[in-house]
């Protein structure tokens, strides 16, 4: 229904906007040792653009356009053994494939292709 989803939306996108202004001051989110909130924060951010975003519908703003989440999330990825456990194709065709009441035909977006390898501003936080 149209009011519990906004109502949603609302709360989602300020705990976004809370993760971002956090990781403005520090690495990760309880400081600069990564926890396992950190963890299940990256569990949900590198899904957002590629599933969120459209599948449920939480299309106010990319990660990629929120610098500090968007460089945590590639420095996370970049941990060892980290991007080894990211299978794109396979999120995506669950999400895609699994909620027949959201998307009847099973359809799965082609696009798009976000490179985590980039460079990230992560390590301005080491002391």
């Amino acid at each position: 229904k149209q009011k519990p989803y906004e109502e949603a939306f609302e709360a989602l996108f300020n705990a976004l906007d809370r993760c971002e202004d956090i990781l403005s001051k520090q690495r990760y989110l309880c400081g600069n040792v990564f926890t396992e909130a950190d963890l299940r924060l990256f569990k949900t951010l590198i899904r957002f653009d590629e599933v969120y975003v459209v599948h449920v519908k939480c299309n106010k703003k990319l990660i990629r356009e929120y610098p500090n989440l968007f460089n945590f999330v590639k420095d996370v990825y970049q941990m060892d053994g980290i991007s080894d456990t990211v299978r794109m194709d396979h999120i995506k065709k669950h999400y895609y494939g699994s909620h027949p009441s959201i998307n009847p035909y099973g359809v799965i977006p082609v696009g798009s292709v976000i490179d985590y390898s980039t460079p990230h501003d992560r390590h301005k936080f080491n002391t």
